[in-house]
């Protein structure tokens, strides 16, 4: 009878720690470790650059990012569920002016048109932390803060000969991002992720994550 007892007793406990197991084999744990690459829109920078440059004739703007790069690995998990992440932030933008002026020509003693090119480069380096306040087998929602620096550089290039064609270093910024965000996954490692806020001059921002 104690026999019974005994094996009784082990099976529940085999048992609820197989249901433990699989309650806890949630998108994001203590040791989880997601690298994610997105593609920000619209770039708030390249619209102010715009308006910046409406005063021109046959103005073209283009450009290149934010691409994001973001790595975040689960430090801490509360008794709760919810867990605390932290990690890495790497981005790039590019964005391109080009537009016609006119300018006075002391050799042809005339007013004369050119074309004048700016390119306005951003690379971000920065550190984050992440509240992942639910989190299920293929879900993860969360929120975000991140810090770091804006290294900014700009060249100037124009056909006018009495022009410059320069290369300008600006001083780096702080990078600052505000965002919440969710992660889905279709396997156990591979997925995709979407956020809202404020992160590399953008305010929405979507891509592909990938859970080591």
């Amino acid at each position: 009878m104690k026999k019974q007892i005994v094996l009784a007793l082990a099976s529940v406990l085999i048992l609820f720690s197989f249901k433990s197991n699989a309650q806890d084999e949630t998108a994001f744990e203590k040791g989880t470790v997601v690298a994610t690459i997105g593609y920000g829109f619209p770039d708030l920078y390249r619209s102010t650059l715009k308006v910046a440059y409406n005063g021109y004739k046959s103005k073209t703007v283009f450009g290149l990012g934010p691409i994001i790069l973001k790595g975040d690995y689960g430090i801490y998990k509360f008794k709760w569920g919810h867990t605390i992440g932290a990690g890495i932030v790497l981005g790039y933008n590019s964005t391109t002016i080009k537009f016609d002026y006119s300018h006075y020509n002391k050799g042809q003693g005339t007013y004369m048109d050119y074309t004048e090119t700016d390119v306005y480069r951003t690379i971000t380096v920065g550190a984050r932390g992440s509240y992942h306040f639910f989190t299920k087998e293929k879900f993860d929602c969360y929120a975000s803060i991140g810090i770091g620096f804006n290294v900014n550089s700009a060249v100037q290039t124009t056909d006018n000969p009495d022009g410059a064609n320069i290369v300008v270093s600006k001083r780096s910024g702080m990078y600052e991002s505000f965002t919440v965000g969710i992660r889905y996954y279709f396997t156990k490692n591979f997925g995709v992720y979407s956020e809202l806020g404020w992160d590399n001059s953008t305010p929405i921002q979507a891509g592909f994550a990938l859970k080591f």
